[in-house]
């Protein structure tokens, strides 16, 4: 409001009021406000408020705080894309995939194909839908004529792929071309089998390819879903670790197990042997042989 500004013009008019005589009527009254304009339906008097935002029609003020969506179109007509690219993001089927283009769970339209993006619509299929398409050449048209010429990329032809030849066990100088190390473990899993191949350069090294070296790295996936699928995963990711810590540990004790028994075995085998030597020593005592003295067994930790 703007009484503040009507400040010194209302004092100016009390001055001219304070002249009048003391029994003032109405008109008088309004006359001296006639000087100064000042109506009785006058905003800044009143001290109206108006709207800040009109409640009517597509304006409005949107939350901020919301993430965006960030929909619409990422593509422009005739515009140069590759396989994968985005071209529509939508919420629903605006747009419904056409030649060369796929369509994700989501309803967001991409290209399987490079080539040039068109936006069009066809009768025959639907009355009223709307297509995105990719055409290799950016003077044609969708959609195509129903019996028309195919179009596809050219130097593209359908040639057979030869299979692998089946290496040799033995290299050309008699060492084996690949030496396979297993994991840890009474069974050990396959992740840990690593191959290690001869090189190719007459060096007579051994070598671990790259996309093996690259399988050795357990990175953690990003989570998709909702927080319930992910917990399902962690569960899961959990369950998996405490068998495999299990596994461990019963191998473990297996193993120690087994070292335990043999430990066993051979004390009792060098027991019974320390009793034969006793036995033969005492028929030669018998038979008048001077004794000797033998050697306590020793077990071994």
């Amino acid at each position: 409001m703007r009484i503040a500004q009507l400040h010194r013009p209302v004092v100016a008019a009390a001055a001219n009021l304070s002249r009048i005589a003391p029994p003032t009527t109405l008109r008088q009254l309004q006359e001296s406000l006639g000087q100064l304009r000042i109506g009785l339906n006058n905003a800044a008097v009143e001290g109206r408020r108006h709207a800040a935002v009109k409640s009517q029609g597509m304006y409005k003020l949107r939350d901020s705080s919301t993430i965006p969506k960030k929909l619409g179109a990422k593509k422009s007509g005739d515009s140069y894309v590759i396989p994968g690219n985005i071209i529509y993001k939508q919420r629903g089927t605006i747009w419904f995939p056409g030649e060369n283009c796929g369509m994700g769970r989501d309803h967001t339209i991409f290209a399987k194909a490079t080539g040039y993006v068109k936006y069009y619509k066809d009768p025959a299929k639907h009355p009223k839908r709307q297509y995105i398409g990719v055409v290799f050449d950016k003077a044609d048209k969708l959609p195509y004529l129903p019996h028309a010429m195919r179009k596809r990329r050219l130097n593209m032809t359908a040639s057979p792929i030869p299979p692998p030849q089946p290496e040799p066990p033995l290299s050309a100088s008699g060492i084996p071309n690949q030496v396979v190390r297993q994991g840890y473990g009474r069974n050990p899993h396959p992740r840990y089998e690593r191959v290690i191949k001869l090189a190719r350069d007459g060096s007579y090294a051994y070598r671990e390819e790259s996309w093996r070296l690259g399988t050795l790295v357990r990175t953690e996936k990003r989570k998709l879903g909702s927080r319930r699928v992910a917990m399902r995963h962690r569960r899961r990711r959990a369950k998996a670790i405490a068998l495999e810590m299990r596994a461990e540990r019963e191998d473990k004790i297996a193993r120690r197990k087994e070292a335990l028994d043999a430990q066993r075995v051979a004390k009792m085998k060098r027991f019974r042997e320390y009793r034969a030597r006793r036995a033969e020593e005492a028929a030669k005592n018998a038979a008048g042989t001077p004794p000797v003295k033998p050697e306590p067994p020793r077990a071994e930790a």
